[in-house]
């Protein structure tokens, strides 16, 4: 393996190199691409080793929990401590660039991973995000582009190649790996308040490692993006082919545009790469502006399919459309949103999660065995999901309005879904209180069917539950109304921040138009989260966070066998932490947390105890 990667590399080399310097006689540089140290406007290039950055982030992570209460299945050790972050996201990365010309960039980055367990062999190192080349080429027909090589970001479009942004109403007080640092403590907080989403990079989006060709300022107003290799449902080490190919064509007409998008994957489900594994999608964007930019008409519409040695591929529909009315035209803005997603569409690199295709997991079962990765994520059966978020096998109506007064600002969401046909006897929902937390009981890989009763399922920073239906299998329906509050002012002269978060979800046997919060849903769950950010200084930040969860399983649900109940679940968490900013690019992080759940129904499902965690995060 370790030849066939070394060739690879030098193939790979060979190939940059010789691209580059075909860049490297390019026009200067365009609006597709700006040198390192450059603006609006081209500066001097300097030529040699002068050309060279070196750049990269060093993050120290450290996890130390007691637990007064677990699960059995944690053993008798109630005491942990855990250096590293067991998602393999490296200590110390290196970004190394070089640029040959004004118009050509050619980078790469080295990691040093150890999970600290004290073994002289326990390190990891090799290349993070690959070798990369990034060029760009101006012409009086346009400006064209090529990044190739490691792995890129891209967007095509929502439904086909993206990730999903939500409505901006989630927690901030557990920080995300990726998080940059920021000049003072405190900016953070300012930007989400101000902004409603925190500044990211545009790795936020989906990955792709291959070639990606681009195109902009072309005649009649046209612009492309042209995709080939794998996506992260497409890696793996297995020599089966396994690859994803995308593609746009978008015309702009002022500030309105449409565009067309394609996505299709393909792997094979046996070693001789006879039997196709695959799905399509065809969509089309738009956005028109309809009435002086103060109601506007966006979507995207399209069809899909999936097909298999065993599955005819039949198409179906994929359905998301917008109406935004502005505060100029109704006093407030107001979002009215349809969706519409067939159970026969498949694509986990869109903004929809699968919840209704299994076979895909059965055909793939051969080229998983053997190194190679399936081309969509299991089910998430009948999924309790936050506004925004979109599954197949589902359509729906949003309601989305900002509300701001003085320093007052409220967001309000309202949905109301169901799926089209009926496919599982089971729901599956979070504990949003905990979530992080419960996490970080399993370490190492996702495992699924773990706890007290093998119904939780962990994927990547959270979990997932799963409840039972004991009546007959019907479309459910699907009720949440989410509210997010953020105020700020002055406390002894220094700056205090509060933002709240509330859900109120219901899941019930048919659809309804409102929550149904009673003993005849299948399940009710009630949210609430409080954040409190205080600037002491400006380099010290005073954080505060208190989270409560109560959720209820029906009648006709899944119960306990000695207690003959149904779930019932609470959930309470209190943390307390310190953001300090050690040096201009040096940040400190320490939480404290309490932590509490019980399900008053089955006996064994509780915990209780504390976890503190310390990040320590440099960039130079």
């Amino acid at each position: 393996m370790n030849r066939l990667n070394t060739k690879t590399l030098l193939i790979w080399g060979v190939i940059h190199l010789v691209t580059a310097v075909a860049f490297g006689q390019s026009r200067p540089d365009s609006s597709m691409f700006k040198p390192n140290n450059g603006g609006s406007d081209p500066k001097k290039f300097l030529k040699g080793l002068s050309n060279i950055s070196v750049s990269g982030y060093y993050r120290f992570l450290a996890c130390y929990s007691t637990m007064a209460k677990q699960y059995p299945e944690m053993g008798k050790v109630n005491n942990r401590l855990f250096l590293g972050d067991d998602s393999n996201l490296p200590q110390l990365s290196l970004t190394l660039s070089v640029k040959p010309s004004k118009n050509t960039s050619i980078s790469t980055d080295l990691y040093l991973w150890t999970p600290l367990t004290g073994s002289e062999k326990d390190y990891v190192k090799g290349l993070l995000l690959g070798l990369n080349l990034y060029g760009s080429h101006s012409t009086k027909y346009g400006t064209f582009g090529v990044k190739t090589g490691g792995i890129h970001w891209v967007k095509l479009s929502p439904l086909t190649f993206a990730s999903n942004t939500g409505y901006n109403r989630y927690s901030i007080y557990e920080r995300n790996p990726w998080d940059p640092n920021t000049n003072k403590s405190f900016e953070r907080y300012e930007k989400f308040y101000k902004n409603g989403a925190l500044s990211q990079d545009i790795r936020w989006g989906q990955h792709l490692q291959g070639v990606i060709l681009d195109g902009v300022d072309l005649p009649q107003d046209f612009s492309f993006t042209v995709m080939h290799g794998k996506s992260q449902l497409n890696g793996g080490a297995s020599l089966i082919p396994n690859t994803i190919t995308g593609g746009r064509v978008q015309k702009d007409f002022g500030t309105n545009f449409v565009s067309l998008n394609a996505i299709y994957s393909q792997t094979y489900s046996d070693s001789l790469a006879r039997k196709t594994v695959g799905f399509n999608l065809y969509t089309s964007e738009f956005e028109v502006d309809l009435y002086k930019e103060k109601l506007t008409l966006y979507g995207e519409v399209g069809a899909g399919n999936y097909f298999s040695p065993t599955a005819t591929g039949k198409w179906g529909e994929a359905i998301d459309v917008r109406l935004k009315f502005s505060e100029r035209l109704t006093h407030f803005p107001i979002e009215v949103r349809y969706f519409r997603v067939s159970p026969n569409v498949l694509n986990n690199n869109g903004i929809f999660w699968n919840t209704s295709i299994y076979e895909y997991q059965k055909e793939t079962e051969t080229a998983t065995s053997t190194g190679g990765q399936s081309p969509l994520l299991f089910p998430f059966s009948s999924s309790l999901t936050n506004i925004g978020q979109l599954t197949n096998n589902r359509q729906g109506l949003i309601l989305n309005t900002d509300l701001k007064f003085g320093r007052n600002k409220v967001t309000i969401g309202y949905s109301a879904a169901a799926e089209i046909i009926a496919v599982s006897d089971n729901i599956t929902y979070s504990h949003p209180a905990n979530n992080l937390a419960l996490s970080r009981f399993w370490r190492w890989g996702f495992p699924a069917n773990v706890g007290p009763y093998g119904n939780i399922n962990k994927v990547y920073r959270s979990v997932y539950e799963t409840l039972f239906i004991t009546d007959s299998i019907t479309a459910k329906g699907f009720n949440s109304i989410e509210l997010s509050y953020k105020t700020h002012f002055k406390l002894f002269n220094r700056e205090l921040m509060v933002f709240y978060l509330g859900g109120f979800h219901s899941v019930q046997r048919r659809a309804s138009a409102i929550p149904e919060f009673s003993k005849k849903s299948y399940l009710q769950s009630y949210t609430n989260q409080l954040e409190f950010y205080y600037a002491l200084s400006d380099r010290i930040t005073i954080c505060n966070y208190f989270g409560f969860d109560r959720i209820f399983g029906g009648v006709n649900t899944q119960r306990d066998v000695v207690s003959g109940a149904a779930k019932n679940q609470m959930g309470t968490s209190y943390s307390i932490g310190l953001d300090i900013q050690l040096a201009r690019n040096t940040g400190l992080y320490v939480r404290h947390r309490w932590m509490r759940y019980q399900d008053f129904s089955y006996s064994l499902d509780t915990y209780k105890g504390m976890e503190t965690t310390v990040e320590l995060k440099i960039f130079f």
